[in-house]
């Protein structure tokens, strides 16, 4: 966050980047537009699915739709955070939620945090074909459903391991299909159709074979 002269400076010790990274909203379409944020740096976190809340913390699920920059590979940090140079490799472009966030005074990002957040609606065209496949998605594979499912498959539930396996394995061939027939970079499915639903499941402690 930027601060007046006197005021307290970030530090870039980068915890907050390592915390998780930040939901997108209506100021960052600009960003989106100008291609600083691609869409293969975009996870989408359905309604109904848990999710980290970067300012109160845990997990929990979600009542709608957002938008968020990518996790690294490993681990809960933001996609453009660069450890080793303790930096973000798109300070200069960064979003809404990044520049208003200071770590050591969370008081403007917590006013901020939950208005206006972007949703697919608000990136893909809703007359396309790709935004009635994602309809089409969430309708097929509600994400409140899965995790319905998955408590009960913690809980020994062989049934509904059975049913997460069937609906796994139908999901997995659904994104295959949608690759090959429109050439979409891969990169890009945890945006449009949201995270796989074996990810989804992981908080559960449910291994989903397929």
């Amino acid at each position: 966050m930027d601060h007046a002269p006197g005021a307290l400076t970030c530090r870039r010790c980068g915890r907050c980047c390592q915390a998780g990274p930040p939901a997108l909203h209506k100021d960052d379409l600009e960003l989106l537009a100008a291609g600083a944020i691609t869409r293969d740096r975009l996870v989408t976190l359905r309604a109904g699915e848990l999710a980290r809340d970067n300012v109160r913390g845990g997990l929990a699920p979600l009542a709608r739709e957002l938008v968020r920059l990518a996790s690294a590979e490993t681990g809960h940090a933001c996609v453009f955070h660069e450890p080793d140079a303790a930096r973000c490799a798109i300070h200069h472009a960064r979003p809404a939620e990044c520049r208003l966030l200071f770590c050591r005074d969370p008081r403007t990002l917590v006013d901020y945090y939950s208005r206006d957040r972007l949703t697919r609606a608000d990136i893909v065209p809703q007359e396309g074909a790709l935004a009635e496949l994602a309809r089409f998605h969430d309708k097929t594979f509600p994400a409140a459903r899965i995790m319905a499912l998955a408590r009960r498959a913690a809980e020994g539930s062989a049934a509904a391991n059975a049913e997460l396996s069937e609906l796994a394995s139908a999901e997995d061939r659904f994104r295959r299909a949608f690759l090959e027939r429109t050439g979409t970079p891969g990169g890009e499915l945890d945006f449009l159709f949201g995270r796989a639903l074996p990810r989804l499941c992981a908080p559960f402690g449910v291994s989903i074979p397929f």
